[in-house]
């Protein structure tokens, strides 16, 4: 599987170039394990190059998912094709995930965030 990154503002956008199923998993969630253990935590997955996820593909984003926030990061998605939102939409994972239509939505949801997270009043009893 051909999978390109780079890197928009400081967010690393993983675009996956063929379907994400049992013969591919294994290769994304590698990428993902890299990208991690490099210290990215800004995460981004663009699926227009996805045409097919199966539920091998699917636990692998889910996975890709859980080890981002552990490590205190954040993935979210991209691009979702209709058949992609769909399937996200049946298995309740898109009330999980946030997705978005363009690099720059996505770019400003993780300041959106960083910017909630340190404007919020601390309260001490």
């Amino acid at each position: 599987m051909r999978i390109d990154t780079r890197v928009h503002h400081d967010v690393v956008i993983i675009q996956p170039k063929e379907r994400l199923t049992v013969e591919t998993d294994a290769q994304f969630t590698e990428m993902i394990r890299t990208l991690l253990e490099a210290g990215s935590r800004r995460l981004v997955l663009n699926l227009v190059d996805v045409p097919y996820i199966d539920s091998d593909g699917l636990a692998a984003i889910v996975q890709a998912y859980t080890a981002t926030r552990r490590r205190g990061g954040d993935l979210k998605l991209l691009h979702l094709r209709d058949r992609t939102r769909q399937l996200l939409s049946v298995t309740k994972l898109l009330t999980v995930f946030e997705a978005y239509d363009t690099e720059d939505e996505v770019a400003r949801s993780f300041d959106a965030n960083s910017d909630a997270l340190f404007s919020t009043p601390a309260v001490c009893s």
